[in-house]
């Protein structure tokens, strides 16, 4: 409430909101303490105070995701439109929600790094479940490139091995990947299949917990054990108690000096 009012003085452009997950359960599931609640009230405040441009950011591919909770986000969006209806101080200007989605990557160093990533197909179906539920004409859904979000998580998960691919992309004259406009993933899957690397078994493949990581020699302070406690939470969807308030013994303390965890 502070910021938004700070920032009337100055101008009032778009908001944008991390939502992440579709329904209570799955961002319970993923650590996520938002609540709808939260949100409609933060959007009243915005559309009371002038606000008229919404952006809502999900994910989709989340562990324990189901189609439930995909047209949940659908769900969500228009009830941030009657908000908009009910609230809006100048219903002239019109309201812009914008819907928007990226493919979960699984990442080291997280409770989801055993994860598998969907694969494109599904990660399309789930696309055009989310979009044909959207009917709302002041909707706007945009999505993720299915296809980057899939090197990424190679990448992401990858061992010593993709390093060839890397560089073979390179000597196909990849630059600036990050950019849409040099991106090609034509040529990242020639880098693959020259250098024998399957993208799917390392993005697409669930890895036993007792196996032994590619990144298991970086320590990052938070010990693995920990990480496994939060996943098996995850699919209880229950959330861990804020790092600040109670300590759960992850392990980090001890890089701090003197630091301690009395957990």
């Amino acid at each position: 409430m502070e910021i938004m009012e700070r920032l009337q003085k100055v101008r009032k452009s778009g908001l944008t909101f991390a939502v992440e997950g579709g329904s209570q359960r799955l961002r319970d599931a993923i650590n996520k303490n938002v609540t709808e609640e939260d949100l409609l009230n933060t959007c009243r405040i915005a559309f009371e105070g002038g606000w008229n441009s919404v952006k809502l950011y999900y994910m989709l591919g989340l562990p324990t995701e189901t189609d439930e909770d995909i047209i949940g986000i659908a769900e969500m969006a228009n009830q941030v439109l009657h908000c908009w209806r009910t609230y809006a101080k100048n219903k002239n200007r019109g309201v812009k929600i914008t819907v928007s989605t990226s493919c979960f990557i699984p990442k080291p160093h997280s409770p989801f790094q055993w994860e598998a990533q969907i694969s494109i197909e599904e990660y399309l179906r789930r696309v055009n479940l989310l979009r044909s539920s959207i009917v709302a004409r002041n909707v706007t859904y945009n999505w993720h490139d299915a296809e980057t979000s899939l090197i990424e998580a190679v990448l992401s998960k990858g061992d010593r091995r993709v390093a060839d691919a890397i560089e073979e992309v390179w000597r196909q004259g990849g630059r600036l990947d990050a950019w849409t406009d040099y991106f090609s993933f034509e040529r990242w899957m020639r880098a693959f299949e020259k250098c024998g690397v399957d993208p799917a078994f390392y993005a697409n493949r669930e890895i036993p917990p007792d196996s032994v990581l590619p990144w298991d020699h970086i320590d990052v302070g938070v010990r693995k054990e920990h990480l496994l406690h939060e996943r098996e939470m995850c699919y209880r969807s229950e959330l861990s108690p804020d790092c600040r308030k109670q300590c759960s013994a992850c392990g980090a303390a001890r890089l701090l000096k003197g630091g301690r965890c009395d957990g």
